[in-house]
């Protein structure tokens, strides 16, 4: 197999929507902002707003361990994903697992 002959999908950039759901995938149990930031694929300044954000509506939770800033998805945000996967599913545009 040539590797020019593989199809590849088109790059195309993520929703706020989607990225909201990738942060709260990650973060379902705790996890650090460096974690997150290469999980997600955002950089720490992005990944920053969006967790002040979700800290904010109730939808991750942070902690401080030890001096390490722990980051987590709260029973509110499991909904929010839970309803996310599911609208996704119905419309046909399932989220990359």
């Amino acid at each position: 197999m040539v590797l020019a002959q593989v199809e590849h999908k088109p790059w195309r950039r993520r929703g706020r929507l989607d990225v909201i759901a990738c942060i709260l995938r990650e973060a379902l149990d705790w996890s650090t902002k460096t974690r997150l930031v290469y999980r997600t694929n955002l950089n720490f300044r992005v990944l920053g707003k969006y967790l002040d954000f979700l800290i904010a509506k109730g939808l991750v939770e942070k902690a401080e361990v030890r001096s390490i800033v722990l980051f987590r998805t709260t029973e509110k945000g499991r909904i929010w994903l839970t309803l996310y996967i599911r609208l996704m599913g119905l419309i046909g545009e399932l989220p990359d697992q």
